[in-house]
């Protein structure tokens, strides 16, 4: 059975980088710049981290399921961001990979992602209080013996020496005013280890869709600006033509003149 590869690629700032990931559950990435490799590792990680002193970082990012997700670039200036998983430029995925199918899908559907997302976090908070319960559950019905303790020798009373009271000032302190807390305030933050998955999932959803749709007006300007390069390139090479062409009539022309015709 052949590995499955995911490759991205990109040029930022004058240089080509492109990453090339083989394997689905031990991974082995391949990152080269300007065509000469940079760096080769293998990995478990979902969240694989590629450090070049001179060439930055990238961070690749696969699903709990191993689907490839993005492979983003951090330059050396911008090692905070990089351990922090925001900024940098992200690198293209090869057309028609899962990588570039799953791109689309949040850029045409961005709430169905966003509701997904938001979802399993939800999913992960209830499988946790259920997880609990059932190991709850099982303790409950588990019959441990009884394990017999040394008895410990009763240590002597030890005599401790009269301290001398320190007159403490007694301040004044104003009657502060008793504020009413809105009741789904209190039940925020009584459920807010509950809560705050659910939130967090919503945020970074949002965080990927702008990040998605950042990268694909990147794509499309750059892919605008190559293709008005190549047709003003050939546009300068008909036109060099028409100039050359009419320069051999000319020439043509001048000995026919002096000839007398």
């Amino acid at each position: 059975m052949s590995k499955k590869v995911q490759t991205w690629s990109r040029t930022i700032a004058g240089h080509t980088h492109h990453l090339e990931v083989t394997g689905e559950i031990v991974r082995r990435f391949v990152w080269t710049v300007d065509g000469e490799e940079v760096l080769s590792r293998k990995t478990v990680d979902d969240r694989a981290r590629l450090e070049s002193k001179a060439h930055g970082s990238l961070l690749v990012i696969h699903s709990a399921l191993g689907t490839p997700r993005r492979a983003t670039y951090f330059a050396p200036g911008e090692d905070l961001a990089g351990l922090a998983g925001i900024g940098g430029a992200d690198l293209t995925p090869e057309p028609g990979s899962r990588a570039a199918t799953y791109e689309r899908r949040v850029i045409d559907h961005p709430r169905r992602y966003a509701l997904i997302e938001t979802l399993g976090g939800a999913a992960g908070v209830v499988g946790g209080i259920v997880a609990a319960m059932v190991v709850a559950w099982i303790v409950a019905r588990i019959s441990l013996p009884d394990i017999p303790l040394p008895k410990l020798p009763d240590l002597p009373d030890l005599p401790l020496p009269d301290l001398p009271s320190i007159p403490w000032p007694s301040i004044p302190w104003p009657d502060l005013p008793n504020v009413q807390v809105p009741e789904w305030v209190a039940w925020a933050a009584n459920h807010l280890k509950y809560v705050w998955p659910v939130i967090l999932a919503f945020v970074l959803a949002q965080g990927e869709i702008r990040r998605r749709r950042k990268h694909a007006e990147a794509s499309g300007t750059s892919a605008e600006a190559s293709l008005a390069s190549a047709e003003k390139a050939a546009d300068d090479v008909s036109a060099d033509r028409s100039d050359a062409s009419a320069d051999g009539g000319d020439a043509s022309a001048e000995p026919g003149q002096r000839r007398g015709l």
